[in-house]
């Protein structure tokens, strides 16, 4: 999962936070922190001036709850993108730094790294932000491996234990089939940029330990133009196309399964959210998938994606979601392999068989039977249940 804007943070009542912490907690978790922006302030304000202050808070919180540690290298100072040093502009967190400025960030990069030990998973950057070659329209594949290299080789020297990753970018979706792609299905095309993207960085790389995606099933031009079930398959097209170009583990930084349009109905939004959730990370280790991040844990209200805990607010209490047990008893079985994925496609079926428990979802606009040892039991639509 990765930290956001708000996660637990110290504004929250005692209460609150440690009711957060005791879910977060129930198992062991990659969590995810950017190095800049999405809860932490900007870390060098000025040059040989830092501030790691968030950072650490962070790094704290994932200690108390058991987690593993990552961190994002993202995003970038002012002053290493054109802006006066000791100045924060927060709408320009996005801005790339200039090339000139490459290697200072790659020298926070490895600051970073030296003050984080405990850290041995590394990504750089963020959905290729800042790389976009307006001009020639397309990514800027040469420029952003550039800085890929400068970043990994200043954290491998002083980090030689250090996982790092990337390109982490947007597997962005199509509708229409001009131009064409070689990467398709039911969900759209990929934009052949992004393959071209990655094609270059996998090339020219100075070297990597896993490889970073992230994906919606909306596409650009039209949204979710098939069942949200037949969308999710990008996630096992994706990751099967990253491991046989690059032979890589791949990881899954971010992830969107789109849900359909409902009543309005909080808890059954909750219940559809969780189960297309589900479903992306069964779409995703049916393919080999090593990792996939939750994006920001913490139900903030407005993203229409699934979380792990409720939104605190006026004082209520922090509390689990639709997602929360079954994520919390899935992800320790899925990283040591110890669970099955089962797919009745004609069904509109997944389970996940682990040694102890099963874990069905209906991913299907319709009910669906489950028949269990001998006996039947019908679930609804967008539904999970554990047997």
């Amino acid at each position: 999962m990765t930290h956001a804007q708000f996660s637990l943070d110290p504004q929250l009542s005692p209460a609150q936070r440690a009711e957060g912490e005791r879910l977060l907690g129930a198992t062991p978790l990659l969590q995810n922190q950017h190095l800049m922006g999405w809860g932490a302030t900007n870390p060098e304000p000025s040059p040989g001036t830092y501030d790691w202050s968030d950072v650490d808070t962070r790094m704290r919180l994932v200690e108390r709850t058991g987690g593993t540690p990552v961190l994002t290298l993202c995003c970038a100072p002012d002053w290493m993108k054109g802006g006066a040093p000791g100045t924060t502009d927060w709408d320009r967190l996005t801005v790339a730094p200039r090339p000139e400025h490459y290697r200072d960030f790659a020298h926070l990069a490895a600051e970073a790294a030296r003050r984080y030990p405990q850290v041995h998973y590394f990504q750089v950057w963020n959905e290729l932000k800042g790389f976009w070659d307006e001009r020639a329209n397309t990514w800027d594949a040469a420029g952003f491996t550039d800085f890929y290299n400068a970043v990994y080789d200043a954290v491998k020297r002083v980090r030689p234990d250090a996982k790092i990753g990337g390109p982490y970018v947007v597997f962005t979706l199509y509708a229409s089939t001009n131009p064409p792609s070689p990467l398709s299905g039911a969900y759209g095309s990929v934009d052949p940029r992004v393959l071209a993207l990655v094609r270059y960085w996998n090339e020219h790389k100075h070297g990597a330990d896993f490889v970073a995606a992230d994906a919606s099933t909306a596409t650009r031009d039209e949204g979710l133009i098939t069942s949200p079930a037949a969308a999710g398959a990008v996630f096992s097209d994706v990751t099967r196309w990253l491991h046989g170009l690059t032979g890589l583990p791949v990881w899954w930084s971010e992830f969107y399964p789109l849900a359909p349009p409902g009543p309005g109905d909080p808890a059954g939004t909750d219940r559809v959210r969780a189960v297309l959730c589900l479903d992306a990370v069964a779409r995703a280790a049916e393919a080999g998938a090593a990792a996939m991040l939750l994006w920001q844990p913490q139900d903030d209200g407005e993203l229409p994606f699934a979380a792990l805990w409720t939104r605190p607010r006026d004082g209520t209490p922090v509390g689990p979601t639709g997602l929360t047990e079954a994520w919390t008893w899935l992800a320790p079985r899925l990283r040591d392999r110890s669970v099955r994925v089962v797919r009745d496609v004609a069904g509109g079926l997944v389970r996940f068989e682990g040694r102890d428990r099963t874990l069905t979802l209906n991913v299907s606009g319709s009910s669906a039977l489950r028949i269990t040892g001998g006996s039947a039991r019908t679930l609804p639509p967008y539904s999970l249940t554990f047997g």
